[in-house]
């Protein structure tokens, strides 16, 4: 079962974090963060877990400063040491259920919905957090007991039933479930957006910036486009691509980070006021802000471009120090919320009762009010996962927004037990990687592991045997899809090429 790991040991992540500056190849190497293995199935831990076998996962945003270990181990001391496993944006199917199991049924489409809380350690009486519901922020996560073991980014994952959200079936199909797989792999950061839109819901007509145009803020332009039609909402991009997709999403205008402070200013009818040491600030501005990004200078100039009592909400995440005046807080009233995640929400908006993120999402999605499909630009397989990160981490250039790994990619005799127990419906795939026959006698092993040119530019593709020839993949730049070569093999009843783990477990 191929599976990634995420040991955040401080000496790993120093090397990995001083080599990466000169060397990419640093990120995929057998003492970084990142690893990827082929490791034995593991039998369920506890009666009412489950295992999900994956079919889609994404890569957020959030994932790539652990990966490339750019993080202030001041800021992530409670991660220090320990062994996550990465990919919380996944669908998959239940294979196999605990005998305590009420919730679940094999056949199922799940989604990842939680981490670790008091209902998955059987923890009585439940924190404040979990008895509300609002299990992302439980305060008595990690606990002895019985741990996940894979996530997204493994083919299999075991995990506690109360950490899963299952796909309501759909109405005019029945047993069919009510998302596509395209759709149910983008509810977790489509929930993460609308949780942050909630935190502070605009009102008609009120002048809205989402700071940011990746994934989340994309999607959050959605959620306001869909719940608040008639709010004027604009977004900063720093891509000419993430622009274009802005554009035809409905942002009503573009602010770029170039003279960014004339044109808030311009855009919102406000005064530009400078200090005596030149720091300008607005005399009015936008009603409500999303940082999307978390940065020091995102969230301080999100400060300084909200109107008196407007909101900020900051929605991304930084694994550094921020350094910010607060001068606005007090000042100006300006509120500053937090989003982590996704928890309960009022739904609809004016009634009292709560229901998860999760299901709301669902419900937005299943009316055609939300997209987030649209945003996936790039599939891959597990097995590549050094290009599919090094297209996730270069998004100028690839012009990513979100790359998944798709489990139907990955090649046929990795592992022959974990194949998709049912068809599902896709796109047309493209032609078939055909190779010629092999003259008897030659050699079939072939090595994965990338060269030191490979490995600097962040390219990986495995290296084939003298006696084979290779034609090239099929290639769009919205969608990358990879052909099975270890198929291919065995229809010419030649044996595959070891991947990366079975050669060297310790090289990821």
């Amino acid at each position: 079962m191929w599976t990634s790991t995420l040991d955040l040991d401080p000496k790993r992540a120093v090397v990995t974090s001083l080599l990466g500056r000169f060397w990419r190849g640093a990120y995929f190497s057998s003492f970084a963060p990142l690893q990827v293995q082929n490791l034995p199935r593991r039998p369920l831990p506890a009666p009412d877990w489950v295992r999900v076998r994956n079919r889609l996962a994404g890569i957020c945003g959030s994932d790539l400063p652990l990966i490339t270990a750019d993080v202030d181990p001041r800021v992530t001391a409670a991660l220090a040491g320990q062994q996550l496993y990465p990919g919380h944006e996944v669908v998959g199917e239940v294979i196999e259920v605990g005998d305590a199991v009420q919730t679940l049924q094999v056949g199922d489409t799940v989604v990842l919905q939680y981490a670790p809380h008091c209902l998955t350690a059987g923890l009585q009486p439940p924190c404040r957090a979990c008895a509300a519901g609002d299990y992302n922020l439980c305060q008595r996560a990690y606990q002895p007991g019985p741990t996940q073991i894979g996530s997204g980014w493994s083919e299999e994952m075991l995990v506690h039933e109360q950490q899963l959200f299952r796909l309501p079936e759909s109405p005019e199909k029945p047993g069919e479930p009510l998302l596509s797989d395209e759709q149910a792999v983008m509810l977790e950061p489509t929930a993460v957006a609308l949780h942050a839109v909630l935190r502070c819901l605009p009102q008609p007509d009120e002048r809205v910036l989402i700071i940011g145009a990746g994934t989340i803020g994309l999607l959050t332009l959605q959620v306001v486009r869909a719940l608040v039609p008639q709010a004027v909402v604009g977004v900063m991009a720093r891509h000419a691509f993430q622009v274009e997709r802005a554009t035809r999403l409905g942002a009503a205008h573009i602010i770029y980070p170039q003279d960014r402070y004339r044109e808030v200013a311009r855009v919102t009818g406000a005064e530009v006021v400078s200090g005596p040491l030149g720091q300008p600030i607005l005399l009015g501005g936008y009603d409500v802000i999303y940082d999307t990004v978390g940065g020091s200078q995102t969230l301080q100039d999100a400060l300084r471009w909200t109107r008196a009592g407007g909101t900020v909400v900051l929605v991304g995440r930084s694994l550094h120090r921020l350094r910010l005046d607060l001068t606005p807080v007090w000042s100006r009233e300006v509120n500053l919320l937090g989003s982590l995640t996704h928890g309960q929400e009022y739904w609809p908006p004016e009634q009292p009762s709560r229901t998860s993120t999760f299901a709301v999402a669902c419900e937005l999605i299943s009316q055609g009010l939300l997209a987030p499909e649209q945003l996936i630009t790039h599939r891959f397989a597990l097995t590549d996962y050094r290009h599919a990160l090094s297209t996730a981490m270069r998004r100028a250039q690839t012009r990513a927004i979100k790359v998944i790994f798709d489990y139907a990619l990955q090649p046929a005799l990795t592992v022959p037990n974990v194949r998709a127990s049912r068809m599902r419906r896709r796109q047309a795939a493209p032609a078939p990687l055909h190779l010629p026959h092999t003259a008897p006698g030659s050699s079939t092993s072939g090595s994965l592991a990338p060269s030191p040119i490979e490995a600097e530019t962040g390219a990986f593709e495995p290296s084939f045997p003298p006696s084979a020839s290779r034609h090239p993949l099929p290639f769009s730049p919205d969608v990358t899809n990879r052909s099975s070569r270890a198929l291919e093999l065995e229809r010419e009843g030649q044996e595959p090429a070891p991947g990366p783990s079975s050669e060297r477990s310790d090289d990821a």
